[in-house]
């Protein structure tokens, strides 16, 4: 088997896991992306560094909900800016800095949050856990548990990420992402596929709860289809106010 395989494989094999050891904890959290849905409200995706991929995975998605919001901040983004360290990640670790970032965003009692830590110990997603439940807003925290454990928290609260939020989905993956090994390191993250996986199949559990409630949900389609313009255009108008730009 070479390494291509073995990547795949591993993949598949995290997300047989999360399939059967966090059932229970995707049915909570497919219940309350279905009541966020019903009663109006948002679903925000909140991370940093490179958890800032799986923000974008429900947003404006082909066959993916409207009502979705990612919670974007450049100084917590992965990516290579003009006169900027490669270090400044270091920003995602300091309390106070999540609650400047949700200021721009209109959360209220009702809506839902996924928050992306696979470290677990990040101090803005602590932050975002924390900040939610004064406002009422359900957290889904996505995290690496054993890496978390591992290297516990230097929070203030004293709280790992998944201890912070409301409801903690595993996704499972080993101490440092990498996930195959070689002679003298390990390589392969495995965060970006799991983590997008139990996105995915949370949002399709609420999709399927609400349906089976007589509720239709505002679903998009691809852009690139026939009629798609037309079908998606008057959910943009209705969500226009409530997604906000960075």
């Amino acid at each position: 088997m070479n390494k291509a395989q073995e990547f795949m494989n591993c993949a598949v094999g995290l997300i047989e896991t999360i399939m059967d050891k966090e059932a229970q904890s995707i049915e909570a959290a497919a219940m309350a992306l279905k009541n966020t849905m019903m009663n109006d409200g948002m679903i925000y995706s909140f991370g940093t560094g490179h958890s800032v991929i799986l923000c974008s995975e429900s947003y404006r998605r082909a066959g993916g909900l409207a009502n979705c919001c990612p919670i974007l901040d450049s100084r917590v983004m992965p990516f290579p800016k003009q006169g900027r360290p490669l270090n400044e990640g270091v920003i995602e670790r300091e309390e106070g800095v999540t609650a400047e970032i949700f200021k721009r965003y209109p959360l209220k009692k009702g809506d839902s949050m996924f928050v992306f830590c696979y470290g677990g110990k990040n101090a803005t997603s602590i932050d975002a856990g924390l900040l939610c439940k004064e406002l009422g807003v359900t957290t889904i925290c996505i995290s690496s548990v054993a890496h978390a454990l591992s290297v516990g928290s230097t929070h203030s609260s004293g709280l790992l990420a998944h201890q912070a939020c409301d409801i903690s989905i595993d996704n499972h993956g080993p101490v440092g992402d990498a996930a195959i090994p070689f002679d003298n390191f390990t390589f392969g993250p495995v965060s970006t596929i799991v983590g997008a996986s139990i996105v995915q199949a949370v949002c399709c559990r609420a999709v399927e709860l609400a349906v089976q409630e007589g509720y239709t949900p505002d679903v998009l389609l691809s852009m690139n289809v026939p009629g798609g313009d037309k079908h998606n255009q008057p959910l943009f108008e209705k969500y226009d106010k409530r997604i906000i730009r960075y």
